[in-house]
């Protein structure tokens, strides 16, 4: 807060979306419904609702979401309460449907009255303006965020600017509004991009150097440049589907522990400027991908509509959820192959298959160790049940030892006969190292320990580290002639 004057009036006006709550209940309801129900029946209250008051209460009933647990200005409800301790009245009047501003209202027990859009009145502008008039003749102070908030501080005693709205100051002065109060935003701040691009997960894209290394190809300049720039198209598109993900995930982000706090969740960042970075993303990515190679961009696409089932419906599903990861997982290997126009390998993909099998897998069964028995034998969101423990655990491990023998299958019937190891007698290295990396991933999952995505645990964990290490020597062992 910065900048306070003297004005004590019993009538505080506060408005709701971006102003006391940091998001727009309007657009998250639309993605709500979009994910909730079939598209038409969304185009239908949208289109369909003859007036923007009827679209609002329209996508309101459909989402039926828990507006309560919209992010909230804490320095703004904070002096609110105090300006409520010192005789104001605080009353919340916003252009969201009453179903938003009654749950909202109910959440913060904080407002004397509570009023929002009605289905046929439109509280936005001038209508808020007009009404405000109307119900406190002897004046009152408004709070609110945007340009479309001048209209009702012109008609008000006195403006408490929020956000962006602080640009408006000089304006309203002029008009003779005095400025109560001014509440910085510093929503939507670089860093709250970067965190939401989830930038640590292109270390999964390392997936698609994987031909590059075994068709030895890291000494043609040509190839290693194709493969840098895949990564990076890859990475983008990536990055864009995952905001997506957060957008249509935003419900059950804000009631978990630890996701509450990602920029969407926490209302750093609206849906609906989410949503325009996210289709820039893709659509940059698969151009991108298109231009290196017709093939590759395809495998993109192909990877893009896998990973939106998996948001939409898929990861619902259970155990069919794990084979979708392992099969994106792979498809990023597939990619690379299609890059460099590599011949397929059967052994290469039922052996990533299978590896990524048991990760997924093994994530899973850490998320049914650690669930609350409070809450139930149902995990939410995922359709596992706590009891459904011992089956991830045997099938997870099935998995790890299924992609051992493949390997060992590979080198002792393909890669020895080829001739194109100098020494494939060292690769021998590697199914070993993945046979101890495999046992303790599934000792800290059954622990509970494995408190990560398994591919990001790797990367921080010291003794993965070390076995990636080895695994790495007998690799250049393998192709050195000494």
């Amino acid at each position: 807060m910065s900048g306070s004057s003297d004005i004590i009036h019993r009538n505080v006006v506060v408005d709701l979306d971006g102003t006391l709550s940091h998001v727009d209940a309007l657009h998250e309801d639309f993605f709500v419904c979009l994910r909730q129900n079939p598209l038409r029946e969304t185009a239908n209250a949208v289109f369909g609702s003859g007036s923007k008051a009827a679209m609002k209460r329209s996508l309101a009933k459909m989402a039926g979401r828990d507006t309560g647990l919209a992010p909230l200005h804490a320095e703004l409800v904070s002096h609110l309460s105090m300006m409520k301790k010192t005789g104001n009245s605080l009353h919340l009047v916003t252009a969201s449907d009453q179903y938003h501003a009654d749950a909202v209202g109910k959440a913060t027990d904080l407002f004397d009255s509570v009023t929002g859009s009605d289905g046929a009145r439109n509280l936005k502008g001038p209508e808020k303006a007009s009404y405000l008039k109307e119900r406190f003749p002897d004046g009152f102070i408004y709070a609110g965020d945007s340009a479309v908030d001048i209209p009702v501080w012109m008609a008000s005693s006195g403006a408490i600017l929020v956000g962006g709205a602080k640009r408006h100051a000089d304006k309203l002065k002029q008009h003779g509004v005095p400025i109560v109060d001014i509440f910085g935003g510093g929503n939507g701040a670089i860093k709250d991009w970067l965190r939401l691009f989830r930038l640590h997960q292109w270390v999964k894209n390392v997936l698609i150097f994987v031909p590059l290394l075994l068709g030895q190809l890291y000494a043609q300049p040509a190839a290693v440049s194709a493969a840098l720039m895949a990564f990076l198209f890859w990475g983008i598109a990536g990055s864009g589907s995952y905001i997506i993900n957060d957008i249509f995930d935003v419900e059950a982000d804000r009631k978990h522990r630890t996701k509450c706090n990602r920029p969407i969740a926490s209302g750093k960042i609206g849906v609906s400027n989410a949503f325009i970075g996210a289709a820039v993303m893709i659509l940059a990515g698969v151009a991108g991908a298109m231009w290196l190679s017709f093939n590759f961009g395809l495998a993109l696409l192909w990877y893009l509509v896998i990973t939106l089932s998996y948001s939409f419906k898929l990861k619902t599903v259970p155990l069919l959820d794990v084979g979708v990861i392992a099969l994106l997982f792979t498809t990023r290997i597939l990619a690379g192959s299609l890059l460099l126009a590599l011949p397929h390998s059967p052994w290469l993909t039922s052996f990533a298959m299978l590896l990524f099998l048991s990760l997924a897998l093994a994530k899973r069964h850490t998320e049914l160790i650690t669930a609350d028995p409070k809450k139930g034998d149902l995990i939410p969101g995922r359709g596992y049940r706590r009891s459904d423990s011992p089956l991830t655990l045997a099938l997870g491990l099935g998995a790890a030892m299924s992609s051992i023998i493949v390997m060992l299958l590979f080198i002792t019937l393909e890669a020895s006969a080829r001739g194109v190891y100098a020494a494939p007698e060292a690769l021998f290295v590697a199914p070993i190292v993945l046979l101890f990396w495999f046992m303790r991933i599934w000792l800290l999952s059954n622990r509970g320990e494995l408190d990560d995505d398994p591919v990001i645990f790797a990367l921080k964990d010291p003794v993965s580290l070390g076995l990636a290490g080895v695994l790495l020597a007998g690799f250049v062992l393998s192709v050195v002639s000494f």
